[in-house]
């Protein structure tokens, strides 16, 4: 028996009892590693079944269409990024207190990725053409704004924020961390100790009413 496939009937025999959200992981890594290398029209899934060691009927098992395993990473590259935010929905501090948290999460994040994340730059490609990404990308986003808007309405309703648009300021937040995030991707990290002082500093100088500590 050929070497290769002695590897690929080895790697399926050693995933076949893993857990379903380990298999999935299995694939999903697979996918995003293809994406990224080959793009989402040059990838098919007997491409990301090879690279994960799976039968292809393995990966329909999990993910029914290219299309929806896709749609499965895009969920995935935003899942962290809004725990932040879930997160600071339940914090009781005050809103500028958390605000600044979820700022701070946001730079750590992306200046402690393994890896650049790439996939974001192939989501908004994709995104382009695709209705159903790009309508899922634009649920995603429509969610970190609406999220940050509620923060930013608590803050103002309390007193502590000036009375602005809070959709228009998370709008211009969300174009914040959608910057950083390409910055990432091409390897460009943030320096967080500079954008947690005076790069926040500044931003919560235009949100705060008068007289109140930025920190």
């Amino acid at each position: 028996m050929p070497r290769s496939a002695f590897r690929v009937i080895f790697g399926q025999a050693m995933t076949r009892h893993l857990p379903e959200a380990e298999r999935r992981a299995q694939i999903m890594r697979a996918a995003r590693a293809l994406f990224v290398e080959r793009g989402f029209p040059n990838t098919r899934m007997e491409d990301v079944a090879k690279r994960a060691q799976l039968s292809k009927g393995a990966v329909y098992f999990y993910f029914g269409s290219k299309a929806e395993l896709f749609n499965a990473l895009v969920d995935a590259e935003h899942q962290q990024t809004i725990r932040f935010l879930e997160e600071a929905s339940n914090d009781p501090r005050s809103a500028a207190e958390k605000l600044i948290d979820v700022g701070v999460k946001y730079l750590d994040y992306f200046a402690g990725l393994k890896s650049p994340p790439r996939f974001f730059m192939i989501m908004g490609e994709v995104a382009l053409r695709d209705e159903g990404v790009r309508s899922r990308v634009t649920e995603i986003h429509n969610r970190f704004v609406d999220a940050v808007a509620e923060l930013l309405q608590e803050g103002i309703d309390s007193g502590h924020f000036r009375p602005l648009d809070p959709t228009a300021v998370a709008l211009m937040l969300k174009a914040f961390i959608d910057g950083l995030a390409g910055q990432a991707a091409v390897g460009m990290r943030p320096d967080v100790r500079r954008l947690s002082t005076d790069g926040v500093r500044l931003i919560m100088n235009g949100l705060l009413m008068e007289g109140e500590d930025n920190g």
